[in-house]
């Protein structure tokens, strides 16, 4: 409904700015995803999806005696990177801008970043179960193995790295404790557990520094993070995914958008948050899915 005297952005939006610059600031500092894959610029007014070239592989050649060159075929595919819209809406009133000993608008802005950051992570990782090799098993919990492995089937493609893995906490929390029992060995793996029988000497320094920090850090070569937005199916497991930059890629058109819209006979404002984003696989053979378990 339409109320006399209603302002839109154009007009009020000034008011509103340390809402929108805090949420903008939130939704990147908070994004983990940004951070390690492929970020593309969504040029505006160029429809809903955006086509991303991907140059298949070439082989250099050995010549001797000044052999005449084969020429290499040049060949692409694409990966379509679909945007959709991440939106908040809300709807302040008078009486609580006013009445708020802290800056509503800065907090709001806060909550609204962190917000659209998840979802744009959530988007991200979904795509994890769309790469080429899944390891694991459903019901089986996440292990340094896993990870290892992982590792080197990406190295066996040629892959140099940097690596990245992102797991469910409760992956994480197996992963540390299996970690964490090579500690009272010091090294010596006379009569130890599984894990600690084979590499404990090896990984004793990741397990202080888990123990130290809580931290996993790197582990043959990857960078492992956590995070609650992977999906949990009804069996409780999850796909946690190791991969190179160039596995995945993320795109976003422009920055955090915002709308207002006064309301007189409400006295209040609403407020309306939104990004445009879309992410999607660019090379599944870049990455690698793991399933595990993610019960504590």
């Amino acid at each position: 409904m339409a109320y006399p005297g209603n302002n839109n952005s154009s007009q009020n939006s000034e008011l509103f700015a340390a809402l929108v610059t805090q949420a903008q600031f939130a939704a990147y500092e908070n994004s983990v995803a940004r951070q390690l894959v492929t970020v593309f610029d969504a040029p505006m007014n160029t429809g809903k999806t955006l086509q991303v070239p991907v140059w298949a592989a070439v082989t250099a050649q050995n010549i001797t005696d000044e052999a005449a060159a084969t020429v290499k075929t040049t060949d692409t595919s694409s990966a379509v990177i679909t945007l959709s819209e991440h939106v908040v809406y809300h709807q302040v009133t008078d009486m609580l801008r006013d009445s708020a000993y802290n800056d509503v608008m800065a907090q709001l802005g806060d909550q609204s970043g962190r917000a659209i950051a998840e979802g744009i992570d959530s988007q991200v990782f979904a795509k994890f179960s769309s790469f080429s090799s899944d390891l694991g098993a459903a019901g089986g919990e996440l292990t340094p193995t896993l990870i290892l492995k992982a590792a080197a089937t990406l190295r066996s493609r040629k892959l140099t790295g940097p690596f990245f893995a992102v797991v469910h906490p409760a992956q994480a929390y197996a992963l540390k404790d299996a970690m964490t029992k090579v500690i009272a060995y010091n090294g010596n793996t006379a009569g130890a557990s599984s894990f600690a029988e084979n590499r404990g000497a090896a990984m004793n320094s990741i397990a202080e520094n888990i123990l130290g920090g809580f931290y996993i850090g790197s582990m043959g070569g990857v960078n492992i993070f956590e995070s609650a937005l992977l999906t949990v199916d009804g069996s409780d497991d999850a796909v946690a995914g190791v991969f190179a930059q160039t596995a995945l890629g993320h795109a976003m058109r422009g920055g955090i958008d915002m709308n207002t819209l006064y309301l007189p006979a409400a006295r209040a404002t609403d407020v309306v948050l939104k990004a445009v984003a879309g992410a999607q696989v660019l090379q599944s053979t870049h990455g690698v899915a793991i399933t595990a378990d993610c019960v504590i």
